[in-house]
């Protein structure tokens, strides 16, 4: 019997993070599209009535045993797996290296099952290509989607004696900012201030290194990640690992040139203007602090990038739930942003 034209999105997180702002503008995009909640640690995948099957879902050895009933009963269906998780930051900090084989094993077993792997960036597509996990014909890249008109909304920052810089997202292991609030607090000028959005596990610890510092100030979890823009002028991303990286789109479509860590998606979204690739540890960030960051890039060119690459991600994501060929050129980036608007 043939398969459903349908598609379904396979997610096993509600919280709202990248993969449920992602799916928030696919239903845009394509509203018949569906999306099914699937408990973690079930056992069995089920057959669906779809042509297409988008897994969005957390890869381990426990769920091992679900996506092989999941290819096994769904025999007609195109099955996609996104990979918003594992990177070489990830891998680097996160598996041991005794481990290594045993994950690399991990991802290969579970990659077999799909007809396509996703990597949401280019260096994540490098890391899987680099580690032996997924033959190249099954790779395809593209962007998260996610909406950027609230960014594009924030005004520009009006110039100052000396930079705010600001931080929106997480405070947990992950996104580093302990590798550079020492350094802050040691060389960025008096007039200087470092303002943090967000909050985790990491939050005490952070604030503990700040010190009474009166430069720092840690606003905590807020409603409008768009408006903790206007509150500075450069974006800091220390991360240890990002496979893409969504806080840096939104900095630059918000007109805030990102500093970043040269791992996994953060430098190729600042290649092209809007930002810097921090290569040089500490010591590059301190130069970098103590001169006021003059050299990080212009507002406007972070927002056409930010623009441009998501206008790319749309077209990217089109093609791939559409069934495209994915041998088929892309316009360029500012084409593929006029076409997105």
């Amino acid at each position: 019997m043939p398969s459903s034209p349908k598609t379904i999105h396979l997610i096993d997180d509600r919280r709202m993070g990248g993969v449920t702002r992602f799916l928030d503008r696919v239903a845009i995009m394509r509203p018949d599209d569906d999306t099914l909640f699937v408990k973690r640690g079930g056992m069995r995948g089920h057959a669906h009535e779809a042509g297409t099957i988008v897994s969005h879902l957390a890869i381990s050895w426990r769920t091992l045993p679900m996506l092989v009933t999941l290819r096994a009963s769904n025999p007609d269906a195109r099955i996609i797996h996104a990979e918003h998780s594992y990177c070489a930051g990830f891998e680097a900090h996160c598996v041991l290296p005794r481990r290594q084989h045993r994950f690399h094993t991990l991802l290969r077993t579970v990659y077999a099952l799909f007809d396509e792997v996703i990597a949401v960036s280019e260096g994540q597509a490098r890391w899987m290509r680099a580690i032996g996990v997924v033959p190249d014909r099954k790779v395809r890249i593209a962007p998260p989607l996610v909406e950027l008109a609230p960014f594009l909304d924030v005004a520009d920052f009006v110039p100052r004696r000396a930079p705010r810089y600001g931080f929106v997202g997480r405070l947990d292991r992950q996104k580093g900012l302990d590798t550079i609030l020492p350094v802050w607090r040691e060389t960025a000028p008096a007039a200087a201030r470092f303002e943090v959005y967000g909050d985790g596990p990491m939050r005490e610890e952070l604030e503990a290194m700040a010190g009474r510092d009166p430069r720092i100030a840690f606003h905590g979890l807020t409603d409008s990640p768009s408006g903790a823009y206007r509150a500075f002028d450069v974006a800091l991303m220390p991360s240890r690992w990002e496979p893409f990286g969504l806080s840096c789109l939104e900095a630059r479509a918000a007109g805030r040139p990102a500093l970043v860590a040269p791992v996994d998606g953060l430098p190729e979204q600042v290649a092209r203007g809007g930002g810097l690739v921090v290569h040089g540890g500490e010591e590059e960030w301190a130069a970098l602090f103590a001169s006021n960051a003059a050299s990080v890039g212009a507002p406007e060119a972070a927002r056409r990038t930010a623009v441009s690459d998501a206008g790319n991600a749309r077209l990217r994501w089109a093609r791939i739930l559409n069934g495209e060929d994915a041998a088929t050129p892309l316009p360029s980036r500012e084409g593929a942003a006029t076409a997105a608007e």
